[in-house]
């Protein structure tokens, strides 16, 4: 195999498969000392941080592992064969036990697609399913569960932070682009969206806004990271009548509660306020999933732990 400098696809990634393929077929084995980033910069005529984030690269999936002042060295403890395998055929098993019925074909094509870094792939697979099945049916049933499953996968360690991030940042730019193309009303109830401050996990948001933006809803979203700061002016300006905001972490738990005692504190001092920035206040977030008793420290309402149950608890509170 040689490098492709023509390639879209970035040199590192194409050195780090290069490696990995002779890794696969025993050209290095074992606890064998891979090539140097100097070695690997005179053979392939590359810069050395180039030959550097290729090893990071095998590193991180579990290829390799460094030795400090020895270099670089293959694991130990790979079995090739069944890691695909078994990646497809849990993520079959999740998705089953959540009631999708997309194509299971299209489930394991995709899981092995982002596992492979194969980006072609991955967009003609796509393209495929988006002409068989409802943009909402995509999202919520395929999209966020495969995001969800690389997610759990990650925390076992049974896949890598590279494998995990390529393909949540993928699944998050159709996610995007679903939602936008997803006709926005003139007037109609509004729902403000924003992840806790501090925190960046959006896709179970950007899911949440799709799901009610193709219910009629107008949708404000202000994505990860909410500014404390800013929030009573968007308040002020967007006036909302529900406002959902979602959380990940503890930390992100705490940051929420501190934005609610400090809203609360300024409409106390300020009737006239109190009076145009009062929304509904609604919360979720895989924490509360994760740590039911968190729950009970936010006030406001819990939108429940699937996007469906929350899209169904924000038109509940629309007309109350």
């Amino acid at each position: 195999m040689q490098l492709d400098r023509q390639h879209p696809r970035p040199v590192y990634l194409q050195l780090k498969e290069i490696l990995q393929s002779q890794i696969e077929q025993g050209v290095y084995h074992a606890h064998q000392k891979l090539p140097s980033e100097r070695d690997l910069c005179q053979h392939h005529n590359l810069s050395r941080m180039t030959a550097r984030r290729a090893l990071q690269e095998l590193i991180d999936e579990g290829f390799a592992y460094t030795r400090i002042g020895k270099g670089t060295f293959v694991s130990g403890n790979l079995n090739f064969a069944s890691r695909t395998l078994t990646i497809q055929s849990s993520l079959a098993t999740d998705l089953y036990l959540n009631g999708n019925s997309l194509s299971t074909q299209y489930q394991r094509k995709l899981v092995e697609l982002f596992s492979s870094f194969d980006c072609v792939g991955v967009e003609r697979t796509i393209g495929e399913i988006l002409s068989e099945y409802s943009l909402e049916t995509i999202a919520d049933k395929l999209f966020g569960e495969i995001i969800r499953y690389f997610e759990r996968q990650w925390h076992k360690g049974e896949v890598s932070l590279s494998v995990q991030n390529y393909t949540i940042t993928t699944l998050r730019s159709y996610l995007v682009a679903m939602m936008k193309a997803a006709v926005m009303p003139s007037t109609g109830p509004k729902v403000l969206l924003t992840c806790a401050p501090g925190d960046l996990h959006e896709i179970g948001l950007i899911l949440l806004g799709l799901g009610l933006r193709r219910r009629g809803c107008i949708v404000i979203y202000l994505g990860p990271d909410l500014i404390v700061s800013e929030f009573d002016q968007i308040l002020e300006k967007s006036q909302p009548q529900v406002v959902c905001i979602s959380a990940a972490t503890i930390q992100s738990v705490q940051n929420l509660q501190e934005l609610v005692k400090k809203h609360q504190k300024l409409l106390s001092l300020d009737a006239k306020r109190s009076a145009q920035l009062k929304p509904l206040f609604a919360f979720g977030g895989g924490i509360f999933v994760q740590n039911p008793a968190c729950i009970s420290t936010i006030p406001g309402v819990y939108l429940g732990d699937t996007i469906s149950a929350a899209v169904a608890k924000v038109q509940k509170l629309l007309t109350v």
